[in-house]
């Protein structure tokens, strides 16, 4: 009778580091990237892309981390910039509509179809514009904020509705 050739015991993998935590000695860098949109409040149109554009530049190199999350705050507030300037182009188109429809009504005799053109651009700017300019305001500053809030607790964080422009 013969028994099988008995199997080396197989050691379990080491572990490495695991890739959505963040080490201590990162957290602070880490936290800079999340925050440096703020310097939109400083420099508004450009100041939430420039200032994790400068961090992610400046903290990119240390830690493979770090170029992470730079990216992630980066493509977030590209993302947010694109969304701001579509959804302010299409207010633009909607609002010159209603005045060139108001000119044209104005034009063709009807003064009354033309003050209800221009009540109609009135109304897009505050039934659409103003609304979407809070969210497009407050969505991103909810997101950093949260993102801080996982950073702070040494998770990676991903940022919703981010187009991935740097990968």
């Amino acid at each position: 009778m013969s028994f099988p050739e008995p199997h080396p015991p197989v050691s379990p993998p080491v572990p490495g580091p695991d890739p959505t935590l963040i080490p201590e000695a990162q957290r602070t860098p880490a936290l800079i990237l999340h925050l440096s949109p703020l310097l939109g409040l400083v420099l508004p149109a450009l100041g939430n892309v420039l200032g994790p554009l400068a961090a992610w530049l400046a903290y990119r190199d240390r830690a493979p981390v770090l170029d992470q999350q730079g990216k992630e705050a980066l493509n977030f507030q590209l993302s947010v910039w694109l969304y701001s300037l579509l959804t302010g182009l299409l207010f633009f188109a909607l609002f010159s509509l209603g005045f060139l429809g108001g000119a044209f009504g104005a034009a063709a005799g009807s003064p009354s179809l033309g003050a209800l053109a221009i009540f109609g651009s009135l109304a897009a700017f505050f039934a659409f514009f103003i609304p979407a300019s809070l969210v497009l305001w407050l969505f991103p500053l909810v997101v950093m904020l949260l993102a801080v809030v996982r950073v702070s607790q040494g998770q990676t964080y991903r940022y919703p509705l981010s187009i991935r422009f740097l990968r």
